[in-house]
């Protein structure tokens, strides 16, 4: 199903006068207007049509050489850390993102399975360290069913240096997975311990395909899509229930794809990176990080109306073509050796927690076209949980927004008008996000509030939900809520700290939480890179 070119012509049309607010004629779902020493926050609608898919909730797992799954999940000889489990159950995890991201193009799925004992470990070339393959397909899989979430299985499609993944290795994956014992591989599965079929249904074909990096080469959009056209036939003859994610990258890149091989696809995959300069736990330029999900929105706005489209003139109503956001973070630059260097190992912090949030805020208000997301990573690497030795975890500032979030931000997203103090003048090409980012992003310039909102409703529209995030880095800011209708406060629950470079350690676990408050009338203070979640019921 071809795009009109005209949509993509008219959407190189950049906004360089004084404010990119969220409001247009075509998508009225969030508005903001600096100005004010108060912030107003306007619920414009009881219920809407946009439904908040769960899985934007989702995490995702690699071996990175960083004790994400070695010395995370497992230890070297493949046992589980048992309070890893305990803590992540509670998260109702919606959807787990595995091998991953760039590991894929070094990972044998075969040397994963069948006896652990005889199972051969493996440099791993891509980030270092050693690929143990004692968490294969079968632990992963178990371990998904063991803290209660679906899997997703990401397969190196064709373009490794490192070795070659062929589609018959491919095929035989999703054999081994979803075969019936009847099958090759389905028997082999059997023969090692796991009788009935997975059912895995969401698999993604390559990772970051148009990019050349370590020991992977880039692809045009014309032959990634010609490849996955193949793969997908040969993949779904096995199993007809598959739901294949597509790589994703810019404009004209998402374009190309969906005009070639939409019909085979469920999701296409975007990846944002928010990144930090970090000197002693103290945040560099505040602003260019706590603003940057501005600049990951207005991303998705370029790329979203050529969903649209497309899923109008397929047809594609009951089951849109969506985007899947499956990488995405904070990632911290720490100083150190007169240099800033990246590193997973830098604690999350009150920042981390006004930026992880906002961009769920982003995901929710860009609901029902973002569809799923994977948070990296829920283990160590600047993830939900540190581990403690091989048998202990506790919580990072980061597991306590998702906690919230999943409880209490479900159902639709409502329109959100924001008025209050904020920046002006933003150029959103200076906001740190690494990624997915569109040329004509780059030239916008906006206004920004402090104050990031979300809305949604339950109940059809008896009970609403309020997810505010301030994003000074020095100020707290008092927030009017204004409902449509007579509502009373049911719920509120903040994440705060005096000190927005505070970090949980194994000495101090609930220095950062959530903690319920005391909220009297419809006025709220919250400190700086704090957040707060409101539920509000229909009296």
């Amino acid at each position: 199903m071809n795009i009109d070119n005209t949509l993509l012509r008219g959407l190189s049309l950049c906004f360089i006068t004084a404010v990119c607010t969220h409001l247009s004629a075509q998508d009225p779902s969030y508005e903001q207007v600096v100005g004010g020493e108060t912030t107003v926050v306007t619920i414009l609608e009881r219920t809407s049509k946009a439904e908040v898919d769960p899985m934007i909730y989702g995490q995702m797992l690699e071996d990175c050489n960083d004790n994400v799954v070695y010395g995370g999940v497992v230890n070297n000889a493949g046992e589980e850390n048992p309070k890893v489990v305990e803590l992540l159950k509670p998260l109702s995890i919606p959807v787990m993102r595995w091998p991953a991201g760039t590991a894929i193009y070094d990972y044998d799925w075969r040397r994963g399975i069948g006896p652990k004992k005889e199972r051969k470990p493996e440099h791993e070339k891509v980030w270092g360290g050693t690929e143990y393959y004692t968490f294969g397909t079968d632990e992963f899989l178990a371990w998904c069913r063991k803290i209660g979430t679906e899997p997703y299985i990401n397969i190196c499609m064709g373009n490794s240096t490192a070795k070659e993944v062929t589609l018959d290795d491919a095929a035989d994956w999703v054999e081994y997975v979803n075969g019936s014992t009847t099958t090759r591989m389905g028997a082999l599965r059997a023969a090692n311990g796991h009788k009935e079929p997975y059912g895995v249904r969401l698999w993604c074909l390559g990772n970051e395909n148009y990019l050349r990096a370590i020991i992977h080469k880039e692809e045009t959009a014309e032959q990634y899509s010609d490849m996955l056209a193949e793969w997908s036939r040969r993949l779904k003859a096995i199993d007809k229930n598959l739901s294949l994610l597509g790589v994703g990258h810019v404009s004209t890149w998402n374009k190309t794809v969906i005009n070639r091989v939409g019909d085979e696809l469920d999701y296409l995959t975007l990846h944002y990176y928010i990144t930090s300069q970090v000197n002693d736990g103290e945040l560099l330029s505040p602003e260019k990080t706590l603003f940057a999900s501005a600049r990951v929105e207005e991303n998705l706005k370029v790329n979203i109306p050529l969903l649209k489209e497309y899923n109008k003139k397929s047809g594609r109503r009951r089951n849109p073509l969506r985007f899947s956001i499956d990488e995405w973070n904070n990632r911290h630059k720490v100083w150190s050796d007169n240099r800033y260097s990246f590193t997973r190992k830098d604690d999350r912090r009150m920042y981390d927690v006004a930026t992880t949030a906002s961009m769920l805020n982003v995901f929710l208000r860009n609901s029902p076209h973002v569809a799923m997301a994977n948070y990296i990573f829920p283990i160590n690497g600047h993830g939900l949980l540190k581990t403690v030795g091989e048998s202990d975890a506790y919580k990072s500032a980061a597991y306590h927004v998702f906690d919230l979030y999943r409880r209490y931000m479900t159902g639709k997203s409502l329109s959100v008008s924001v008025s209050g103090p904020g920046t002006n003048g933003i150029r959103l090409k200076e906001m740190n996000v690494e990624g997915d980012n569109e040329t004509t992003v780059d030239s916008m310039i906006c206004n920004l509030c402090y104050i990031d909102c979300a809305a949604t409703s339950r109940d059809r529209g008896k009970t609403i939900c309020i997810a505010l995030v301030n994003r000074s880095y020095t100020k707290s800011q008092t927030v009017s809520l204004h409902l449509p209708g007579r509502y009373s406060i049911a719920e509120a629950w903040a994440i705060e700290n005096d000190n927005v470079k505070a970090a949980n350690s194994p000495n101090e676990r609930e220095k950062i939480k959530a903690e319920q408050k005391y909220v009297d009338g419809k006025e709220v203070t919250i400190k700086p890179c704090g957040i707060m979640i409101i539920k509000f019921v229909k009296r």
